[in-house]
Parts: structure tokens; sequence; C-alpha cells
């Protein structure tokens, strides 16, 4: 039990990290080049929304989602990475004349659920790894 709370606590401490090179990974994938997921233009508004939240107090979009590791399943994964809180861009949001409509603002927030999702993953990756490399099974 030491042990597996040791191994929990190592990777906590890593947790930081991991979740920042994945979210460069994941912004990259969906984000940019040209099998980007959005337009150009689709990417500023996200970028606009963001910096529109953030001086309202709020958490704007880029980094306002959460991860934690918990302890899984020792025949799965001895350590799970789970998203404890997703951004999205909240109902009442509104620019003015150039509001975004209510299918618009359901596509960008199953976009920024994908986005938080896919750093979960690379996230577990690095946790898996790292939970080999301490040469604890994984299986």
């Amino acid at each position: 039990m030491d042990a597996d709370r040791e191994l929990l606590r190592r990777a906590r401490d890593n947790l930081d990290g991991w979740i920042y090179a994945a979210r460069d990974e994941a912004y990259h994938d969906l984000f940019t080049g040209d099998d980007a997921a959005v337009t150009p233009e689709e990417r500023q508004l996200l970028d606009d929304i963001d910096s529109e939240l953030s001086v309202n107090g709020d958490e704007g979009l880029w980094g306002a989602d959460e991860y934690a590791i918990v302890r899984g399943h020792p025949k799965n994964h001895p350590l799970s990475v789970v998203c404890t809180q997703h951004p999205e861009i909240p109902t009442e949001w509104s620019r003015g004349e150039t509001s975004l409509t209510e299918p618009e603002r359901e596509q960008f927030n199953d976009l920024l659920w994908d986005y938080c999702e896919r750093i979960r993953r690379y996230v577990q990756d690095e946790v898996n790894e790292f939970v080999g490399a301490a040469g604890m099974p994984e299986n």
C-alpha cells in the first residue's frame, strides 16, 4: 500500500509537465495545420472568446481544463488520468450582434471536449510509461 501511495505521489508531481506537453500536442493536432478541425477564422474566434471570458473574470477556454491522477484498477491501469474540468462557452455568452448561434456554441463546446479528452489520453500514455518505468505491472 505504501508503494502504491508513493507511486501516485510521484506521478502527481509530474502531472503539470505532462499536461503542459499534452496541451501543446492536442492543440497542434486539432487547431493547426492542413487537418485542423477549425478554420483559421474559427480558431481566432475561439481565442477572442477566451480573451473576453478571461476579462470578465471567468477562466476563459485555454488552460481552464483540469486533470487528476487517481488510483485505477490494478488489472487495467494502476493509475488513471481523469479530466475534472472541461472548458465551455457558456449559454449566456454573447458578443452583441455577432453572437454564436446555439448550434455553433455546441459545436465549439464539443470540440473543446474532444481537445480535453485528447490531452487526457496523452497524459495517460505518459502515466502508463511512468508506471512501467517504475516496475509496476500495467497489463
